[in-house]
């Protein structure tokens, strides 16, 4: 049985990752379309490579069965076909429109409910039109592999190798603004930097302000996926899906035990009831549905360790990162200073929420990072209550959301500021362009 949790989570992941490879600007698709922007396309070839050899890895070691769709060619070609009239009026694909929708783009909220219609449109006309073209031209549910008898490996492997090359070699080769300073020779002002309407744009800002950009990006990805990390922790847990053990409960303190109320009876209790909350069966326990083998308390007590220990380090790194963006574009003058400004006050927000002041003060100040111990106290303690239910959800996922939107919205503030920056830079560049054909 499926998950819910698993799919939030893992489509959130997929969403975050459309938004970050830019396939949330609908004219990256557009300009794919018209075969003028081909970074559409190379970042769909990257998401077929990774899929389909982490499918035949998943299928080979036993996690995965694969439920092959019959090839039914006719009624495939129809739906390609509506499918790319869909994407040339609307310039969203299924995926982005809900990455998109989610940001509040009011053209993708468009798209998802004509995405909705057709999809009821579909479901009426099935029986009566879909059925009987489907017969037609259907090869069955078969493979390359089978077709021609030879192993899947000889037909994943070349594909990925030589999908992997033809991307490496049609990489992207944008001649920067440093390299066209190095190439126009007698036009270096002060022999050292490009000087247009008081922008100071050396090679080495330049340089540092796109490792900065690339770091941020990088480090906004493993915070969210600590984030996500912990709040799956306490759903876990809360849902029945993983059990209190009774060593976690013999770690408490005596006054976290008498918090709690977390003797062996209420620990048995509060399982009980989780699992009759999730209605799952009592009899035997179940697995998580995140890996192919039992996940026990254990096991996410050193997950919650590992991902606070990350995200104190990621989040400081974070909000250095952008002090320092902050710092290279005072210095070198570069656009979207406004907006690395806010991001950078936003950081250090996220850093103050996520430590886990807990630990220093108790009860008085909480982080958004909890301990493992906290998590069983809470777990534990009767929360029968509306008044009870509402603080344990407050704490464990009204303030993890809170932090989130505050890092959505530094990451967003920082993508304005790359984005000034960029647009500040072609300006430059289409000048030096210009000198250096004159």
């Amino acid at each position: 049985m499926s998950n819910p949790i698993i799919g939030l989570i893992m489509g959130a992941i997929f969403g975050a990752s459309l938004v970050l490879a830019g396939l949330a600007d609908p004219d990256k698709i557009i300009g794919s379309l018209r075969l003028k922007d081909f970074h559409a396309l190379r970042t769909a070839v990257v998401f077929v490579l990774v899929g389909m050899l982490g499918t035949w890895i998943l299928e080979s070691t036993g996690a995965a069965n694969l439920d092959i769709k019959p090839a039914a060619i006719l009624t495939v070609a129809i739906g390609g076909a509506l499918v790319g009239m869909g994407l040339g009026l609307t310039g969203f694909c299924p995926g982005t429109a809900l990455a998109s929708g989610a940001s509040g783009r009011i053209d993708a909220l468009f798209t998802i409910a004509g995405m909705l219609f057709g999809a009821h449109v579909y479901v009426l006309i099935y029986p009566l039109i879909v059925v009987p073209l489907e017969k037609i031209v259907n090869w069955g549910s078969i493979t390359l592999p089978q077709i021609t008898g030879s192993s899947t490996a000889l037909w994943v492997i070349p594909i990925f190798a030589m999908g992997s090359l033809a991307l490496f070699l049609r990489r992207p080769r944008k001649m920067r603004l440093f390299e066209l300073h190095k190439k126009e020779g007698d036009l270096r002002m002060d022999g050292n930097y490009v000087s247009m309407e008081g922008v100071r744009l050396t090679p080495d800002c330049l340089e540092a302000a796109q490792v900065f950009r690339g770091w941020k990006n990088f480090l906004f990805t493993i915070i969210v996926l600590c984030l996500l990390v912990l709040q799956a922790s306490v759903w876990l847990t809360i849902t029945g899906k993983i059990e209190i053990s009774e060593d976690a409960v013999a770690n408490l303190s005596s006054d976290q035990k008498q918090a709690a109320g977390a003797t062996e009876q209420a620990v048995t209790q509060s399982n009980l009831s989780a699992k009759a909350r999730a209605q799952a069966p009592v009899k035997q326990p179940q697995k998580s549905g995140l890996l192919p083998f039992d996940v026990t308390f254990g096991h996410v007590t050193s997950a919650v360790r590992l991902a606070n220990a990350i995200l104190v380090l990621t989040s400081l790194l974070y909000a250095l990162t952008l002090f320092l963006s902050l710092m290279t574009s005072l210095v070198s003058g570069l656009a979207g200073l406004r907006h690395i400004s806010r991001a950078f006050y936003f950081s250090l927000v996220v850093l103050v929420l996520l430590l886990p002041w807990q630990i220093v003060f108790g009860p008085i100040a909480l982080g958004a990072i909890y301990t493992p111990d906290e998590l069983v106290t809470w777990c534990t303690a009767d929360t029968s209550g509306t008044l009870g239910m509402a603080i344990f959800y407050l704490r464990f996922t009204g303030y993890w959301a809170l932090v989130m939107l505050i890092l959505v919205l530094a990451q967003s503030r920082s993508f304005r500021w790359a984005k000034s920056m960029l647009h500040g830079l072609k300006i430059v560049e289409q000048d030096v362009q210009k000198r250096i054909v004159a």
